[in-house]
Parts: structure tokens; C-alpha cells; sequence
């Protein structure tokens, strides 16, 4: 370390350079913050781009986390402030989407109503009567005369008192009402009907026509014309300062806020809302997405109404290159260490090794992460774990440390893809000691066969595509065998892909593709016998690969 004696300096316990998550990281996120562009783009209230998309650790929270800090005017929602455990109980709503009514106007509707009051709320600070008054007041005199904007405010008057009360309870009023409207509209049209979820089985085919009939009437006329015409009438009326910018940021939409079919569904009326409201130049709606969410969302509620490239723009990927890691963890280091032991900027190439196993100090620790500021934070970290005591960091340090980050990382992949391939673990297993590098076709088939018996009794309601093709693997014979076989070692190595767990270099001319390139053009049927798998640096201590030429 610059100017202090190694004598004088010993590494001290619980030293650490920042938390894994941004909620516990906000001393060093406030003084430690890189941006490689993202952030000026995502409060530029012109530019499309709105929904922060990156992988757990890729610092989408951050992001936001900076937003809020920075910004003057932000509004943060929670969902799990939003009440909707109350949608998800509702025994009506359940009736009628059973039976095939859709709700997404509803789940739309629901969003627009939240946003419109929140932003109503903080452009005329409304925390009183008399200062809604005094809103509607200001905003009738702006659109007298205009009969549209007129029909919106009267929405805002229809719902009284309860427009003004916190969103939870706002969720629960609007819900309810829908609910009510559904049951008075049935059950007078439809003499008999019980609205309970088990009574949609009893139906006669006509009474069942009957019912989704009206409930589709009634979810198609829940107030669209006059939302549509807030949305307007902010736009035009009120949030007419294109420097005044205002923000509503959503974070942690990936945690149990609600159950997983509802979730999907709330969410990709999220990002349709969000695009509608792009409308209302200086305001704009962030929120945070984890890639594989996405593709969930876009998967479970997939119809022909739906294009993603419609919706392209407003994505944000967050995306890190090796410097842009190694600023963060020169940040963090110098943080920790400056002004405590030295008055000096620290930084990374001082405390570590210059060389380790051939590479450069820092090329050694990025290698071993997915290109994420959460795993080269969690490496440094374990590196100091390791260090308690000792005068300096050596390479021994550093290996020992590998082993507990080695084996943190591997949990940390199970769990974030638990919901997506809840057997990861099964396929990672299969790795256990195998070369750093290896071609598909020398793998003994004896390994994908013990791989297929532990998968042959697993829950096949969440099956991914490996466990799909495992079974019917067992359940058929050869020659069928043999072409299922080739397609599970295809989708197997590809979900390991996916994952980032391996890279693939296809064929003799093309060159090793891992998950964080930018271009992704690897399709799993493009893998086959001459392709070489890579085995990530990452989990090489916890599988015991095996790192030799030979």
C-alpha cells in the first residue's frame, strides 16, 4: 500500500468494500457509483428508454438508486404496497378468468389509476382537502370549455375521498368496484350463478356463454375512455414543463410481491402502461426487470395482441466490460483504505497481486465473474475475509478465498434460476471434475444417463425442456431414444449456456459464445458432437475441474 509500512498495516476483520444488494449498499453506492452511460440516458425523459433489464448483480438497483437520490422529484412505489394479494384472493375475479374472461384491460387500468394519482398528487401537493380543492379548482379552469378533458376530471370527482388515500388502499376501492359491477351485473342477468371458483364446473355450456358475455362487458367498460382521457389531460394541461421531470420508479418486481400467474400478468401491463404514459414528455416510468423474468412474462401471457419489438426500445440492458469492473473496485477500495491508512488514493493493483497464474491480478478476479459489479464486489470481499490478520493480500490469500466465492456463486445461480430450471443443480453436477474444455461427443453417455434417473422423479408441473425430453427418453425405445437423447444434450448444454455457466463454441470457424456477448445468435440446435463446451471460470474450484492441457 503507498506510504505504508506493511509492518503498520494489517488487514482488519469485517473489512468489506460494499453489500451484495444496493438496499444495504448505500454508503458505498453513493460515493462509488460508475456510470458507463446508462444512467444519463435513463433520466433523459425523451429518450425511450425505461425498463432496466440485467441479470441479479448487474446493478439495476443501483441505477435507480441514483435516480432517486439525484433527481428532485421521484415517486417510489413498492409492490408490495400495492394490495394486490387482495386481487389474488378474489374469489370473483378468480371465477371469471377461469372461465376465460380476460382481465387485462383491468390489470392496465389498474396501473394507469395508480400512476395518474401519483403524479396528480405530487404536482399540486395534495395532502389535504383544501389543497385538493384548490387542484380541482386550477385544472377546471385550465379545460373549461373542452367537454373531453372535462369527462376526465369528473373521474377523478366520481371516486371522491378515495382518490387521495394511499395507494394500497386506492388498489383495493378499484378492485373492489370491479368485483361489485361484475357480481350485480351476472347475477341480474344471469339468475342463479353463484360467483364462488368451484361453481364454474357446473355450468351448462349456454350459462357459461351467458357469463363470460356480461363479464366481458363489464371489464370493457371500466372507465377506459376517461383514464385515456387523464392520461391526456396530464399531458397536455398539467405536466406541460419539459424542465420540470418527474419519475416513478419501480424496483424488486422479481420478489413474491404476488403469486408467479398474477405477477406475469401485472407486469406486462406494466411495460403496455409504461409506454402509453411515455405521452407525458417530462414524466417517465423506470422500473427494474431481471432478463429471465422477462422472458417469463413474455412466455406465460404470450397472445397475438402482444409484439415485443413493439416494445424494444424501452428496454435498457445493462451490459459491463472488464474496465468498467475494475473502475468500480478501484472506487471501493479506495474508499475503504484512503484516509484510514494512508492519505494516498489505493487502488486495486496496490493491495493485489500483480500477477496470478500467468494473469494479471485483476484479469484473474474478473475472469471468475459473470461480468457483474455484485460478483467482483463478493470476490474482493472473501479475498479480505481470508486477509484478517495478515499484512497484505497474496496470491495464496487470494486462491483460499476462491474456494468459498467459488461455492457462493454456484448457490447464487440456483437460486436465481430455481424458477425457471429448478434442477440446475442436477446439470451442474454433471460437470464434477470434467477438463475446463471438452468436446459434446466425448462425454460418456453413461453420465446423461444417471443425469436422466434423477430427473425421471422430479415434479414435471414446472418441467424445463431437459426434463421434458428425460422423460420421454424413459418412455420410449430405440431408435426414438437416440434422437431424443442428441436433442437433451442440445438443450441441456444450451440452458447451461443460458445460464452462463459454460460458453460454446460451435464449430471449428466460429468463435466461443458466452451469455454476456452482445451479439446472441447461439441457438441450441446449432450444437453438436464437435462442439466444445467451456466450463466458466467461476464454479472451476467448487466443481474441481480439472485446469490442465492434457
Amino acid at each position: 500500500m503507498p506510504n505504508v509500512p506493511k509492518s503498520e498495516f494489517v488487514y482488519r476483520k469485517h473489512m468489506s468494500v460494499g453489500e451484495a444488494d444496493a438496499e444495504n449498499d448505500q454508503s458505498f453506492l453513493e460515493d462509488c457509483f460508475v456510470d458507463i452511460g446508462d444512467y444519463e440516458v435513463l433520466c433523459n425523459t425523451s429518450a425511450p428508454q425505461c425498463i432496466v433489464l440485467g441479470r441479479t448483480g448487474a446493478g439495476k438497483s443501483a441505477l435507480l438508486e441514483q435516480v432517486r437520490r439525484n433527481q428532485e422529484r421521484v415517486i417510489s412505489i413498492e409492490p408490495e404496497e400495492l394490495a394486490l394479494r387482495h386481487i389474488s384472493n378474489s374469489t370473483i375475479l378468480t371465477f371469471f378468468e377461469n372461465l376465460g374472461v380476460n382481465l387485462d384491460i383491468f390489470y392496465n387500468l389498474l396501473w394507469q389509476h395508480t400512476f395518474a394519482v401519483e403524479l396528480i398528487k405530487i404536482e399540486y401537493k395534495i395532502d389535504s382537502v383544501q389543497k385538493k380543492d384548490s387542484f380541482f379548482s386550477t385544472v377546471s379552469s385550465l379545460i373549461k370549455g373542452n367537454s373531453k378533458k372535462q369527462q376526465a376530471l369528473s373521474y377523478i370527482e366520481e371516486w371522491g375521498e378515495k382518490f387521495w388515500l394511499d395507494t394500497e388502499s386506492r388498489i383495493k376501492d378499484f378492485t373492489e368496484k370491479l368485483e361489485s359491477n361484475l357480481k350485480q351485473t351476472v347475477s341480474g342477468k344471469v339468475p342463479g350463478i353463484e360467483l364462488k371458483i368451484s361453481s364454474g364446473k357446473s355450468l351448462t355450456e349456454e350459462q357459461k356463454s351467458e357469463v363470460i358475455y356480461y363479464g366481458k362487458r363489464v371489464v370493457s367498460d371500466v372507465q377506459i375512455s376517461k383514464l385515456s382521457k387523464i392520461i391526456e389531460l396530464l399531458s397536455e394541461d398539467i405536466f406541460n414543463d419539459p424542465q420540470k421531470k418527474t419519475y416513478i420508479v419501480i424496483d424488486r418486481l422479481d420478489e413474491n410481491w404476488v403469486e408467479d400467474h398474477l405477477r406475469y400478468k401485472l407486469i406486462r401491463a406494466l411495460i403496455e402502461t409504461t409506454k402509453k404514459f411515455r405521452s407525458i414528455e417530462p414524466v417517465k416510468i423506470i422500473f427494474t426487470l431481471r432478463t429471465d423474468l422477462l422472458n417469463r412474462v413474455l412466455d406465460q401471457t404470450r397472445d397475438s395482441g402482444f409484439q415485443k419489438e413493439k416494445y424494444d426500445s424501452l428496454f435498457l440492458t445493462l451490459r459491463w466490460e472488464k474496465l468498467q469492473i475494475k473502475s468500480i473496485l478501484d472506487k471501493r477500495i479506495n474508499k475503504l483504505l484512503k484516509n484510514k491508512y494512508t492519505k494516498n488514493d489505493v487502488f486495486f493493483d496496490d493491495i493485489f497481486p500483480p500477477k496470478l497464474d500467468g494473469l494479471r491480478g485483476d484479469d484473474y478476479i474478473i475472469d471468475r465473474t459473470f461480468l457483474r459489479p455484485r460478483d467482483a464486489i463478493a470476490f474482493v470481499n472473501h479475498c479480505l475475509i481470508e486477509s484478517e490478520g495478515k499484512t497484505e493480500i497474496t496470491g495464496s490469500i487470494v486462491k483460499m478465498a476462491e474456494k468459498g466465492y467459488s461455492y457462493d456463486r454456484l448457490e447464487s445461480l440456483k437460486y436465481e434460476w430455481f424458477v425457471e430450471h429448478p434442477n440446475l443443480e442436477k446439470y451442474i453436477d454433471m460437470l464434477h471434475k470434467m477438463k475446463k474444455r471438452f468436446k459434446v461427443g466425448i462425454v460418456d453417455n453413461s453420465i446423461f444417463d444417471k443425469l436422466i434417473e434423477k430427473l425421471f422423479d422430479q415434479d414435471t408441473s414446472r418441467a424445463d425442456d431437459v426434463v421434458k425430453l428425460a422423460y420421454e427418453y424413459i418412455n420410449n425405445s430405440y431408435p426414438k431414444t437416440e434422437e431424443i437423447l442428441t436433442e437433451l444434450k442440445q438443450k441441456l448444454f444450451f440452458t447451461l449456456y443460458k445460464v452462463g455457466v459454460v460458453g460454446i463454441k460451435v464449430d471449428g470457424v466460429s468463435s466461443v459464445k458466452w451469455i454476456q456477448n452482445r451479439t446472441q445468435d447461439l441457438n441450441y440446435s446449432k450444437i453438436n458432437n464437435n462442439s466444445i463446451i467451456y466450463i466458466h471460470k467461476v464454479l472451476w474450484r467448487v466443481l474441481a475441474i480439472n485446469t490442465t492441457d492434457k
